[in-house]
């Protein structure tokens, strides 16, 4: 009780410090009434992270769902790793009697998430069972934003056009032309709520045959998730809803896990939200993870923008470790020239990260974030559509982002996962990169391009005659095209692979892309680059309608 006084006494002098400071400033009432607003009482939030699990207990068959059991199985994982053991509940109870609350637990991580003061930290360190402690420094980034009708009648031609080409692009209606439709596959998708789901027409499918297998809500700690938002509800369409009979995404034949995870009024909490979700993936038998989702720093390091410093990024690796292919939006920081790089956990290379294009012109949509990584890995792996027509609440909306290039993609994986079931999450990776338009060219845009179903069903399709030469004269290089490339009306999504974009960039002797170009060829024959525009050391790569080569310049 003592201390409970303390506490309540110390709170209230940091309220009457802050009213003071509020006050001296000459600020409007409307401005003043706003900061009370958003001033909290609660304190900063810390992972403490533990030094064992002695004396815990585990029972992996009591644990884990059949599905995680059989995934372990299938790849050689041993049912007793200690990364799954649950934390000592001797540590939180001792734990709790230093802080207001324990909250979220971590077993991958052994660490448990707490608010707590300076004063209490101190006393938490000296604890001889505590290893570390590490603020929570991440803020949330939706990718996606959204222009919604009110009725689900409103579908224009122009809508059903891009509603076709969001399987055609990926040729992805031959997966359903031969019964693929993502069959036993399990897909987790972490998001900020799927508000109208139960209701809507789009996923009476799914509700009928039961095939969302387990919900839950990490803020509020129940299992509804239908509440809040309908960012959700419109990345599941993207994956596997059903318009009058026409799929909207590729997996409609795929089972489910639904977390909500974001929530937008707590924006350093999210951290701890995606890390619990993706352990209870884990343990719900999950085979993909959707996380349309971005973090960054709360003071925007991009550096650490690695794959390797932020807990999300960890998680995702471990995850990736036990088999879940993890497939996640590359951000829509694309235009903000304070944070170009690729997001948290889209920057973990065991993460399938996606980029998103704009719709009709299949290229890179401004919005799309960019890499490499902050240690110069390519990022994204592969593109997307970033428009798309989704299911809503109130009926469909046209959203954008790269919110919901992720799902397209994951649909995809799910598809092919089922036509290779014995595969393992990283062959399913690695195939997806391989199947890509512009593979094995790349750049920091496009990744290695759209995914297409087609190199899956065609056993001719990796084989492609030289589309181009590459010449070099004394001061420029030429890029000679085979044939001459007519215009096209770009109007139509059925011509659209008849735009003719050539793709080079120069790259260093390290292998980083110094700089990148895409260029409308049509009514055109060549190309020419001053071998001056050229640094020590760089090389040209070249991608056009399907092949690649390249050489060395000085």
């Amino acid at each position: 009780m003592m201390k409970m006084k303390m506490k309540m006494k110390m709170k209230m002098k940091m309220l009457v410090v802050y009213i003071l400071v509020l006050l001296s400033f000459p600020v409007s009432s409307s401005e003043r009434t706003a900061a009370c607003r958003h001033f909290s009482y609660e304190e900063p939030g810390y992972w403490v992270f533990f030094s064992d699990k002695n004396g815990v207990c585990f029972d992996p068959y009591d644990f884990f769902d059949s599905k995680a059991i059989e995934r372990r199985k299938k790849l050689g994982l041993s049912l007793f790793d200690t990364l799954d053991f649950p934390v000592s509940n001797d540590y939180l109870h001792q734990l709790g009697n230093y802080v207001d609350s324990v909250g979220l637990v971590s077993r991958w991580f052994n660490a448990a998430y707490v608010h707590a003061a300076a004063f209490q930290l101190t006393e938490i360190e000296s604890l001889s069972f505590v290893d570390s402690i590490r603020p929570a420094s991440l803020r949330l980034l939706l990718a996606s934003d959204q222009e919604e009708t009110d009725e689900q009648s409103l579908l224009l031609k122009a809508d059903t056009a891009l509603l076709n080409a969001q399987l055609r692009h990926m040729s992805g209606t031959m997966f359903h032309e031969n019964n693929f439709f993502g069959q036993g596959v399990r897909i987790a998708i972490f998001d900020a709520g799927f508000r109208g789901v139960k209701t809507h027409p789009a996923f009476s499918h799914l509700i009928n045959d039961g095939r969302i297998v387990a919900t839950h809500d990490f803020h509020r700690k129940r299992e509804n998730v239908y509440v809040a938002s309908t960012h959700g509800t419109m990345v599941l369409s993207a994956i596997a809803g059903m318009l009058d009979g026409q799929p909207m995404g590729l997996a409609t034949g795929a089972e489910f896990l639904l977390a909500r995870t974001e929530i937008r009024r707590e924006p350093l909490a999210e951290e701890k939200y995606w890390l619990a979700a993706v352990e209870w993936a884990d343990q719900h038998g999950a085979d993909i993870i959707n996380s349309s989702l971005g973090y960054i720093y709360h003071r925007y390091y991009p550096e650490q923008m690695d794959g390797q410093t932020s807990l999300v990024a960890r998680a995702a690796h471990i995850a990736a470790r036990k088999g879940i292919l993890i497939v996640n939006s590359a951000g829509n920081q694309g235009n903000d020239d304070s944070w170009r790089i690729i997001v948290t956990p889209a920057d973990a290379d065991s993460v399938l990260t996606v980029g998103a294009l704009d719709y009709p012109s299949m290229l890179r949509s401004p919005f799309s974030s960019v890499g490499p990584t902050a240690d110069g890995r390519m990022k994204p792996n592969v593109s997307a559509l970033g428009n798309v027509v989704a299911a809503s609440r109130r009926g469909l909306a046209k959203p954008q982002g790269t919110s919901f290039a992720s799902p397209l993609v994951a649909g995809f994986a799910a598809c092919l996962w089922q036509m290779y079931p014995n595969w393992s999450n990283m062959d399913v990776f690695n195939a997806i990169q391989r199947s890509a338009s512009l593979y094995p060219y790349y750049d920091y845009a496009h990744g290695h391009g759209i995914p297409q179903a087609s190199g899956f069903f065609n056993q001719n399709a990796g084989f492609q005659m030289p589309t181009f030469d590459i010449i070099a004269e004394n001061d420029s290089i030429k890029i000679m095209l085979r044939e001459r490339i007519d215009a096209v009306d770009q109007t139509s999504y059925a011509k659209i692979p008849g735009n003719k974009y050539l793709y080079y960039h120069k790259r260093n002797a390290d292998g980083r892309i110094a700089r990148y170009y895409v260029v409308d060829l049509q009514d055109a024959d060549k190309i020419s680059i001053a071998r001056n525009a050229f640094d020590e050391g760089q090389s040209l790569f070249v991608h056009f309608n399907g092949h690649t080569s390249g050489i060395s310049v000085k």
